[in-house]
C-alpha cells in the first residue's frame, strides 16, 4: 500500500513538473516578444531559443524566432524557423505569411508568392497578406494581379498604404490619373505620409502638370527635408522650363545629400553649359561627375567642349582623348578630337583624326557643314580632298556651305 501511494505521489510530481516547463516556455516566450517589440533581436532570440529548447514543438516561439532573424536581415535562417513552425502546425497563416516576406526580401518572388497565397487560403481575410503578395506580383509584373490584391486589401479596410500600393501599380501600368485619385483617397487617410505626395507629384509630372508635381514634391520636402530623389526631380522640372538658377539650388540640394552621384553634376553641369553659357561651371561640374563615372560618353563629351568653350584646347583633346579610349570603335571620339584640333589651328593633327572619323563611318555631312568648330580646315584643299574619298560629288553637292564657310 505504502509503495502505491509512492507511485502515485511521483507521477504527480511528473506531471507537475511538466506544467512548470510549459509555463516557464511560455514565458519566455513572451520576454522574447517584450524585447522583440523594442528591437532587441538578439536578446529576443536568447529567450526564443530557451523557449524551444524546453518545448521542441512550440510553434509559436518558433515563429516568433524567425520574426528576430527577419529583425537581423537572417532572411535564410528566418526561412528555417517559419518552416519549422509550419511543420509542426500546417494551418500556421502567419508562420505562411512571414515565410513569403523573407522570401520577398531574398527576391526569391514567385516562392514568395506561393506563401502569400497559402496565408491567404487558411485567413482569406488576411489584410496584409493581400499587399504583401500584390508586392510580390508588382515585382513579378503581374500588374493586373496586384491591382486585383490591393482591391481586396481595399474592400476588407480601406488603408493609406493599400491605396498608395494600388497607385503604385497603377503608376507602373502608366494609369496616371488613376493612381492620382488613389493617391487623394491615401492623403484624406492619413496626410501625413511623404510617399503618398511623391508617387502623386510623380504621376503629375508624367501628365506634364508641372505645376501640381512641384507643389506635391514640396510637400513631401515638407515632411521630409531629407529626400534627395525630390530635390533631384524639382531640378529637372526647373530646368525643363529653364528656371535656371532654383534648378541648380535644386540639384545642388540633391548632391549635398547625395554626394557620390554624378547625375546631379552631370545636369548641374547641363544648366551652366546650354543655358547660362558659363564654360568655366560647366566644366567644374562635368569633372565632378566625371570623377565618379568615368564611362559615360555624354560627360566626356561635354565636359571636352566645355573645356573647347574656354580655349582650353590641349585639355579638351586629352578629355576627347579619354572618350576613344573607352569607346575606341566610336567614330565621334576621333571626330571630336579632329574638331578640338581644329578650332586650336592645328590642321594636320585635325585632318589625321577626322579621316579615322570617316573610316570609322562618321558620315552625317549635315552634322560636318554646321560645325564651327571646323572652320579653319574648311578651306583647306586637303579637307575637300579627304571629303572627296569618302562621299560622292552628288552627296557633296546636297550640303553647298561644307567647305566654303566664308560664304555663309
Amino acid at each position: 500500500m505504502k509503495n502505491g501511494l509512492f507511485l502515485t505521489s511521483l507521477l504527480t510530481g511528473l506531471l507537475f513538473i511538466q506544467t512548470i516547463h510549459a509555463q516557464t516556455a511560455s514565458e519566455l516566450n513572451n520576454s522574447g516578444l517584450a524585447k522583440y517589440n523594442t528591437k532587441d533581436y538578439n536578446g529576443a532570440m536568447q529567450d526564443f531559443n530557451k523557449a524551444i529548447a524546453l518545448n521542441p514543438k512550440f510553434d509559436i516561439a518558433y515563429h516568433n524566432r524567425g520574426l528576430s532573424k527577419l529583425g537581423l536581415k537572417d532572411y535564410n535562417g528566418a526561412i528555417q524557423d517559419f518552416s519549422q513552425a509550419i511543420d509542426i502546425n500546417p494551418a500556421y497563416a502567419n508562420a505562411y505569411h512571414d515565410r513569403g516576406i523573407a522570401k520577398m526580401r531574398l527576391k526569391s518572388f514567385d516562392a514568395a508568392q506561393q506563401d502569400l497565397g497559402k496565408a491567404i487560403a487558411l485567413k482569406p481575410d488576411y489584410i496584409s497578406a493581400y499587399n504583401n503578395r500584390a508586392s510580390v506580383r508588382v515585382s513579378l509584373k503581374d500588374l493586373t494581379g496586384a491591382l486585383s490584391d490591393y482591391s481586396k486589401s481595399i474592400e476588407l479596410k480601406p488603408t493609406a498604404e493599400a491605396y498608395i500600393g494600388r497607385a503604385n501599380a497603377n503608376l507602373n501600368a502608366k494609369e496616371y490619373k488613376t493612381a492620382i485619385a488613389d493617391l487623394g483617397k491615401a492623403i484624406e487617410l492619413n496626410p501625413g505620409q511623404p510617399v503618398a505626395y511623391l508617387y502623386r507629384g510623380n504621376a503629375r509630372y508624367m501628365l506634364k502638370d508641372d505645376d501640381g508635381a512641384i507643389q506635391d514634391f514640396n510637400k513631401v520636402l515638407a515632411l521630409q527635408p531629407g529626400n534627395a530623389n525630390v530635390y533631384f526631380n524639382l531640378g529637372a522640372i526647373y530646368s525643363s522650363h529653364k528656371n535656371s538658377l532654383d534648378a541648380i539650388k535644386a540639384y545642388r540640394h540633391y548632391n549635398l545629400l547625395e554626394p557620390r552621384e554624378w547625375a546631379g553634376y552631370k545636369n548641374t553641369g547641363d544648366i551652366f553649359y546650354a543655358q547660362l553659357s558659363r564654360y568655366d561651371s560647366s566644366a567644374y561640374y562635368y569633372d565632378k561627375a566625371w570623377q565618379i563615372k568615368k564611362d559615360d560618353k555624354d560627360i566626356l563629351e561635354r565636359y571636352g567642349n566645355s573645356l573647347l568653350k574656354q580655349n582650353r584646347i590641349a585639355d579638351a583633346v586629352a578629355m576627347f582623348k579619354n572618350q576613344i579610349a573607352l569607346l575606341p570603335a566610336d567614330p565621334a571620339g576621333y571626330y571630336n578630337v579632329g574638331a578640338a584640333y581644329s578650332f586650336g589651328r592645328q590642321p594636320k593633327e585635325s585632318l589625321s583624326y577626322l579621316e579615322m572619323a570617316l573610316q570609322k563611318k562618321m558620315t552625317d555631312l549635315s552634322f560636318w557643314q554646321a560645325d564651327k568648330n571646323l572652320d579653319n580646315v574648311r578651306l583647306l584643299e586637303d579637307f575637300s580632298n579627304m571629303l572627296k574619298k569618302y562621299f560622292t560629288k552628288d552627296e557633296i553637292a546636297k550640303y553647298p556651305f561644307l567647305f566654303k564657310f566664308a560664304e555663309r
